[in-house]
C-alpha cells in the first residue's frame, strides 16, 4: 500500500479503494430472495459476484451451507484467489421461523441459531480476515428490523436477529482499524420465498397458515427485494451503520422504540393477538 493509500486510510477509516471501479461481491444465500436481488443489482452495475447458496440455481452459482465454518472458509479463499481480493461481502443466508413459544420445538430454536446465528458468525471469520489482510473491505450483515423491535410470534427470529444486530454494530468498531466497513441492513418484510417458506423443514404452525396475511393486514404490502436492493447500495458508499427499509415505516419504529418502547410494546400486542386470531380461524377450518 503506497505511503498516500495508507494516509487516506487513517484519516478516513472503512474507506475502500476499490469504491470508483466495479467491485468483487460475494453473496450468501445469493439464489433467491434478497441476495438474488443484491446480485442482480450488482451485475447491472458490472461488478464480479459470487452467490453462495445451499440451493443453487445457475451453473456458476458455488454450494454453500452456512453451517459449515471449514467450507465457508475454503470458499472465501478460492472467491480471492480467483479474483484476487473480496471487495464486498453480504452476509445473508437465512430462515424464517415464526409461531408463538408453546409452538416452538428445540429443532426450530436450533436451526435458528445454527443457520441465522453461526452461519452469520462463520461468514464474518471467514471473510473478515481476508480484508483485513487485504486493507480494505465491506461487510454487509442482512439483520431484519426484527432484531432492533422484540417481535411476539417471531422470538426465536427476532432473539438471534437481535444478536445479529449488535454483533454487527461492534465489529463495527474494531474493524475501522483494519480498513473495513461493516454495516447491517435491517429491512420489514420482504416479498421473498423465506416469507412464504416460514418453518423450512420444520414442524408447522400457525404462522405457515396466516403468516402472510398477518404481514399484509400489519405491513401492507411486503417491500419489493430489488427496491431493497436498490436501497442498500445508494446507501453503501456513505458508510451508514444501519440501513433501515422501507422509509418512513422502519425509521419511524425504529424511533419509537428508543423513545417510547410503551408504544412499540402496545403494536406488539396488537400483532400478538391478530396473529391467535387467524390462526385459530384457520384451524377451524382445516
Amino acid at each position: 500500500m503506497s505511503p498516500v493509500s495508507s494516509l487516506a486510510r487513517r484519516l478516513v477509516p472503512g474507506r475502500s479503494p476499490k469504491d470508483d471501479g466495479p467491485q468483487v461481491v460475494l453473496v450468501s444465500g445469493g439464489a433467491r430472495g434478497i441476495g438474488a436481488a443484491l446480485a442482480r443489482a450488482h451485475r447491472a452495475r458490472g461488478d464480479t459476484v459470487v452467490v453462495a447458496d445451499l440451493r443453487p440455481l445457475h451453473d456458476d452459482d458455488r454450494f454453500l451451507d452456512v453451517r459449515d465454518r471449514d467450507a465457508y472458509g475454503r470458499l472465501a479463499e478460492e472467491v480471492v484467489a480467483a479474483h484476487g481480493r473480496i471487495d464486498l461481502f453480504y452476509d445473508n443466508a437465512g430462515i424464517a421461523v415464526a409461531g408463538v413459544l408453546e409452538e416452538m420445538t428445540p429443532q426450530h430454536w436450533a436451526d435458528q441459531i445454527d443457520i441465522n446465528l453461526r452461519g452469520v458468525v462463520h461468514g464474518v471469520d471467514s471473510v473478515y480476515p481476508l480484508m483485513c489482510r487485504q486493507g480494505h473491505g465491506q461487510l454487509v450483515i442482512v439483520a431484519s428490523l426484527a432484531g432492533i423491535l422484540p417481535i411476539p410470534a417471531m422470538i426465536p427470529y427476532s432473539t438471534v436477529k437481535s444478536a445479529v444486530v449488535t454483533l454487527g454494530r461492534a465489529l463495527r468498531v474494531e474493524a475501522r482499524r483494519h480498513g473495513v466497513r461493516v454495516n447491517v441492513v435491517c429491512p420489514a418484510f420482504v416479498a421473498t420465498p423465506l416469507l412464504a417458506n416460514i418453518n423450512p423443514d420444520l414442524p408447522e404452525t400457525g404462522a405457515n397458515e396466516v403468516g402472510v396475511r398477518l404481514v399484509r393486514q400489519i405491513q401492507g404490502r411486503p417491500m419489493d427485494p430489488d427496491k431493497l436492493a436498490s436501497v442498500v447500495i445508494k446507501a453503501l458508499p456513505t458508510n451508514p451503520e444501519m440501513i433501515l427499509a422501507p422509509w418512513p415505516m422502519a425509521h419511524l419504529a425504529v424511533l419509537g422504540e428508543r423513545l417510547v418502547p410503551v408504544v412499540g410494546r402496545r403494536a406488539s400486542g396488537i400483532f400478538l393477538r391478530r396473529y391467535l386470531k387467524l390462526a385459530a380461524e384457520a384451524q377451524e377450518q382445516a
